[in-house]
């Protein structure tokens, strides 16, 4: 009995010497500055930031490789919170929101074939490029919704992705799990936004969608803040102020002002597209009368008698 409380013994004041030798070899001076900016991270864990979890952005905001900025759902004021630990500036900052680019639901943009396989948009692109009629344009199985953790993207009834503005943080997790890549991050002041992705010539557009843009270029007519790539529209300048006008003169309905209506009305609700084309109709008529006007040669003056 005495010899083995005698090994068990040594055995312990063996490894609590290499605990001691190894605690002084292999310790890391932790910088106060890390657990600091720990607390004041959102814990989402999210990846926005470009780094593997708060915990690493918080390495490389200390190793002075990350900017303070780069948290989407931290937000602005956490910004300047971790530039005051560590005693740098918080540089210009855009707050960004996720937009889904396609308004053709399943109304829009029927089915080519029925997709028997797993709810997943990679698994069904890669087959044939999808059942959609339009190969670019949302697939509807909510891949997207599934990796938002803010559960900020629903789908709607006619089978689009949609993003809830006021939850999104623009942490762009859904970006990477969308098979065909219509889902961006935007300036979340723009108040307008070109809901198609597909850069076929306009008569493919038209075949296969019936909201796709085809690159008329109207848009572009009515406010610099557009260009028109190949025959696909797009916001080309953020600053520029964009008329009404602009998504009155897209005769697809592809172009959406969420000045005048809630994008989920304008998806789902028939008489909110209703009532934007009615204000269109009104629009171009007005346009028409206007040019029309313009035209007209001016009433010649009269010439002026004199006595002879």
């Amino acid at each position: 009995m005495l010899t083995a409380l005698t090994i068990l013994s040594g055995i312990g004041l063996v490894m609590a010497a290499l605990l001691a030798v190894g605690r002084k070899a292999f310790f890391v001076v932790v910088d106060e500055r890390h657990e600091k900016i720990m607390a004041l991270l959102p814990g989402a864990n999210c990846g926005g930031c470009g780094y593997p979890g708060c915990s690493g952005y918080a390495s490389a905001l200390v190793e002075g490789k990350a900017l303070p900025s780069a948290c989407p759902p931290g937000g602005a004021d956490m910004a300047v919170q971790i530039a005051a630990v560590l005693g740098v500036e918080v540089g210009a900052t855009v707050d960004r929101v996720a937009v889904v680019a396609c308004a053709g639901d399943n109304a829009a943009s029927p089915a080519r074939a029925r997709y028997l396989g797993v709810t997943d948009c990679a698994a069904a692109h890669a087959i044939a490029g999808g059942s959609k009629s339009c190969t670019h344009g949302c697939l509807g199985l909510g891949s997207c919704r599934v990796a938002c953790l803010f559960d900020a993207i629903e789908i709607t009834p006619g089978g689009l992705a949609v993003v809830i503005e006021g939850r999104c943080t623009g942490c762009g997790k859904c970006l990477a799990t969308c098979p065909r890549g219509i889902i961006a991050l935007v300036p979340r002041a723009r108040r307008v936004h070109v809901l198609c992705n597909n850069p076929d010539k306009a008569k493919d557009v038209k075949a296969v969608c019936s909201v796709g843009c085809t690159g008329c270029k109207l848009c572009a007519k009515q406010s610099m803040a557009f260009a028109v790539d190949g025959a696909l529209a797009r916001i080309a300048d953020d600053e520029a102020a964009i008329d009404e006008s602009a998504a009155l003169a897209c005769p697809q309905g592809s172009i959406f002002d969420s000045r005048t209506v809630a994008l989920r009305a304008w998806l789902n609700d028939p008489a909110a597209r209703a009532a934007h084309e009615q204000r269109a109709a009104a629009w171009k008529e007005a346009e028409k009368e206007r040019k029309a006007a313009a035209k007209k040669p001016k009433a010649e003056k009269p010439e002026s008698g004199g006595a002879a």
